[in-house]
């Protein structure tokens, strides 16, 4: 401790972020800068005409297009989109979507060697993390791996404007459990964390209302793009661990099982942790953390629990029993997800827990 302050280490990223209206079309330039001539496309199939568009903007560069992403990035999926690869000689990837795509390209990174380009289209945030994370049948593998990192990230709130409600509400959320596990990692990855909170807070509500709002997006990108990055250099916790056992196994919705999950797991900690509680009702402008993602899960989300999307009871124990975890982790992660099943209101002053902390 020196002056009251906690001792820390901190490494960055090499990000290249190139932000704004129209900002796709800079994309051959930054292609060229690189280096690299023969883009593999991807994208999924829901995202045909943004690929169409890429395909426009980059014009000869555009050697092929893999229109097979998957939620999860399946095992299957990844073998697909390689043997793509090879066979247009592609030297790189351009990923256009949210973080399927974004994440079959960080695989294809692994398997065949292909630097990234993520033009994102959805909140995720995914395209500023070093993580990947791979499905084969029911279980679901993540890691760290700074080679993943996309050489650069497009933002264009122009592409993202088409984003329909029901899908930008979780993923909003999703942003924002990525900047919540990272509220007090240190002081340089909380004041990102606490700042992505705030942007996608405030900005969330004029988004859903007015959605048609290009400046809206752009908000709301800026707000992902942080959450993303604080993820990226901090770390994932209970909340990560949760999404990552039950959506893997069951096929869930990526955003939306981070979303119906989210109230809960704050609500979890918050007790063994009260000062990220705080930090992050501050960062959300209200008094109870868990309370208010709550409430914006109701207002903005479609479907409010995990019962909604598909999963029962018994799905909540095979999924610990499948995690192979000591009782008490096992009994956490049970409290969390049957409150997150029954979709019951989320409060941080009226959840107890085992009396540890527990990283968000």
């Amino acid at each position: 401790m020196i002056g009251g302050m906690k001792d820390f280490e901190f490494q960055g990223l090499p990000w290249n972020v190139t932000f704004g209206r129209g900002a796709i079309h800079r994309l051959p330039g930054i292609l060229e800068q690189n280096g690299l001539r023969r883009a593999l496309i991807l994208s999924t199939p829901g995202r045909t005409r943004h690929a169409g568009l890429l395909q426009s903007v980059l014009g000869e560069s555009a050697v092929g297009l893999f229109a097979g992403a998957a939620v999860h990035v399946p095992t299957g999926v990844v073998q697909d989109a390689c043997r793509a690869a090879r066979a247009c000689a592609a030297d790189c990837t351009v990923s256009i979507g949210g973080g399927s795509t974004t994440g079959l390209g960080k695989l294809l990174r692994r398997e065949v060697g292909l630097p990234q380009f993520a033009v994102p289209t959805t909140y995720a945030g995914s395209e500023m993390t070093p993580i990947w994370g791979e499905t084969t049948g029911k279980a679901k593998r993540t890691g760290r791996d700074p080679q993943v990192l996309p050489v650069a990230v497009i933002y264009d709130p122009e592409l993202v404007v088409s984003l329909p409600p029901a899908i930008a509400g979780p993923s909003a959320l999703n942003a924002m459990a990525q900047a919540i596990a990272n509220i007090s990692t240190n002081p340089l990855v909380g004041l990102v964390a606490r700042e992505a909170i705030r942007v996608l807070a405030e900005g969330l509500p004029r988004v859903m209302h007015d959605h048609g709002n290009v400046d809206a997006h752009a908000v709301m990108l800026h707000g992902a793009c942080l959450a993303g990055a604080a993820l990226g250099l901090g770390r994932s916790g209970l909340h990560h661990r949760l999404c990552h056992l039950v959506g893997g196994m069951y096929n869930l919705p990526h955003a939306e099982t981070h979303a119906v999950i989210l109230p809960h797991s704050v609500a979890h900690t918050a007790h063994a942790a009260p000062e990220d509680a705080a930090l992050i009702a501050a960062a959300l402008g209200a008094g109870d953390a868990a309370s208010q993602l709550y409430r914006l899960l109701i207002e903005f989300c479609p479907r409010h629990s995990l019962r909604a999307l598909g999963l029962s009871e018994p799905d909540v124990e095979t999924a610990i029993a499948a995690a192979d975890v000591d009782p008490s982790d096992a009994a956490d992660m049970r409290r969390v997800l049957l409150n997150a099943l029954a979709g019951s209101p989320a409060s941080s002053d009226g959840r107890t827990t085992s009396g540890k902390k527990t990283n968000l």
